[in-house]
């Protein structure tokens, strides 16, 4: 994996943690994300991409019906990477924030462009 490509993908994965907590009251991955130059992002994501890469899916917990759901409607909000990635950027959640800073959990509520 490029990552370039893990770029797009963190976009995709950001609005999954953020809409998971939003709906259901937890992230998916109790990841802790950024506002950086290239929008959203985990926060130590340079440092987690060879893990990723790594990882045994074998072993991961299999996804919630709700999980799935959240998935699936944000693919479906967002087809392609350039879309997800554009709308993390006009997110006001990440614009406020200044580079560097923490994007936390609780400002998932304030979400707009997932609900375009």
């Amino acid at each position: 994996m490029k990552d370039d490509k893990f770029l797009f993908l963190s976009k995709y994965l950001w609005y999954a943690d953020m809409l998971a907590f939003k709906n259901l009251g937890f992230s998916m991955t109790g990841a802790q994300y950024a506002a950086l130059p290239f929008g959203p992002q985990l926060n130590n994501y340079r440092d987690l991409v060879d893990a990723i890469k790594k990882a045994d899916i074998t072993v991961a917990e299999p996804l919630s019906r709700d999980e799935e759901r959240i998935i699936k409607n944000i693919c479906k909000k967002f087809p392609n990477k350039r879309l997800v990635y554009n709308a993390a950027h006009r997110e006001i959640i990440r614009k406020e924030k200044p580079n560097g800073a923490p994007i936390l959990y609780s400002d998932a509520f304030r979400l707009t462009e997932i609900f375009r």
